[in-house]
């Protein structure tokens, strides 16, 4: 399989995964005459649905983000000074 082969496949996937999303969603009230038309929805709903729920996701994975991220130990700088051997004998390996 080719790359480009590989890459229409994702898009394929991603617009089909869309428009069926999109689709279900659009059903929210039976198409039918014998139920009874439901109410609509005002802005302040719509706004509350769609951004809100932006918010909330943003909201929810940068906290996940944060409480997972690495911190990263650093070392204190070496000093200068010089550390005298204990003793002049020579060293037993």
């Amino acid at each position: 399989m080719t790359t480009p082969t590989r890459v229409f496949a994702v898009l394929l996937g991603t617009v089909t995964y869309v428009a069926l999303g999109a689709a279900s969603a659009w059903a929210d009230e039976p198409n039918s005459p014998a139920w009874p038309d439901g109410e609509g929805r005002s802005v302040l709903d719509t706004l509350l649905l769609f951004v809100g729920g932006t918010v909330v996701l943003f909201v929810v994975i940068s906290l996940f983000g944060l409480m997972t991220a690495r911190r990263n130990f650093v070392p204190a700088p070496p000093s200068t000074d010089l550390e005298k051997a204990p003793s002049s004998a020579a060293a037993h390996h």
